[in-house]
C-alpha cells in the first residue's frame, strides 16, 4: 500500500504563527488607538477655529469687545443664565460645533431653557480673554476689547473643559484657577474648580487644546502654560486668591491673559 503524504502545519509551527500575530497587534493597536486620538483632536482643533472665527464676527459687529461668558436676563425666561453660546448663536448656527470631539455631544442642546450652554466643553477664557475684574470687596466685571490686548495670536480665547465630577460635559471657567491646577485625584479635591482645563487636557495627550484671539487653533503642553499644585491652599496662593494683585511666578501670562489688569 502507498501511502500519500499530507501538508499541514505542525503544533509548533502554529503556535509560532499565533505568537507572531500576538506581537504584531500588540504593536499596531497602540498605533491605531493613537491615530483615532489624533483624528479626534485634529477634529476638535476645527471646531475651536470656527468657534474663535464666530466670535471674531461678533467682536466686528460689536465695537471690538469680546462677548460675554454668560448671558443674564430675568424677564427672559427661556435665556436665564444661559452660556456664551447665545451671544455667537448667529455666527456658527450649528451647535454641535461647542464640543470636544473626544467626548462627544453629552448634553441635551434642544434643552429650551439653555443651560446646556453652560456645560459645553469647549469654554471661553472668562477673566484673561473675555472679561476682567476689580479686587474684593466689589469685584466689578469689565469686558474687554480685542484691540487692546497684547499677543492675541498667542492668547487663549476658547479652550476645552471638563467638570471634575463628570468628564463627559465641560463647565465655565476663570484663567487664574485654570493657571494653577491640583493634580490630584479629583475625588480628594475640595475646590475643583482649578481642575476644569487640566484634566480636559488628559483627553488629548495632556495638552490645552486651544483656539487663540486671533482664531487659529492649537494643542499646548499643560505642563507649559500651568503651575502644577499638590494642594487647594497652594493653588489658592497661586490664583491669587487671597491677594487679587498678587503677580505668581511660573504663570505664563501672555497665554492665559491676566486677571487683574484690564489692559492685557
Amino acid at each position: 500500500m502507498k501511502h500519500q503524504s499530507k501538508n499541514a502545519f505542525t503544533l509548533i509551527e502554529l503556535l509560532v504563527v499565533i505568537a507572531i500575530i500576538a506581537i504584531l497587534a500588540a504593536i499596531l493597536f497602540p498605533v491605531f488607538a493613537q491615530a483615532k486620538a489624533s483624528a479626534k483632536t485634529t477634529a476638535t482643533l476645527s471646531n475651536l477655529k470656527q468657534t474663535a472665527t464666530a466670535g471674531i464676527m461678533y467682536s466686528t459687529d460689536y465695537d471690538d469687545v469680546v462677548h460675554p461668558h454668560e448671558y443674564y436676563n430675568g424677564a427672559v425666561t427661556p435665556f436665564i443664565d444661559a452660556g456664551y453660546y447665545w451671544y455667537i448663536e448667529p455666527y456658527m448656527k450649528n451647535k454641535q460645533l461647542l464640543f470636544d470631539v473626544a467626548r462627544g455631544v453629552n448634553v441635551d442642546t434642544n434643552d429650551v431653557n439653555r443651560l446646556w450652554e453652560r456645560a459645553v466643553t469647549i469654554s471661553l477664557n472668562r477673566n484673561g480673554w473675555s472679561s476682567w475684574e476689580t479686587p474684593p470687596p466689589g469685584w466689578v466685571r469689565s469686558y474687554r476689547v480685542m484691540s487692546s490686548q497684547e499677543d492675541i495670536a498667542k492668547r487663549a480665547a476658547y479652550v476645552i473643559t471638563a467638570r471634575p465630577t463628570a468628564l463627559s460635559i465641560g463647565y465655565p471657567w476663570t484663567s487664574d484657577e485654570a493657571a494653577c491646577p491640583v493634580i490630584v485625584n479629583p475625588t480628594t479635591v475640595s475646590n475643583t474648580r482649578f481642575q476644569r482645563v487640566y484634566l480636559a487636557g488628559r483627553f488629548h495627550r495632556d495638552r490645552v487644546i486651544t483656539a487663540f484671539g486671533d482664531g487659529h487653533a492649537g494643542g499646548v503642553p499643560s505642563s507649559k502654560v500651568m503651575k502644577f499644585n499638590q494642594t487647594v491652599a497652594q493653588a489658592e496662593t497661586c490664583a491669587g486668591y487671597n491677594d487679587p494683585m498678587y503677580v505668581p511666578q511660573g504663570i505664563d501670562f501672555t497665554y492665559w491673559g491676566t486677571w487683574f489688569d484690564a489692559t492685557r
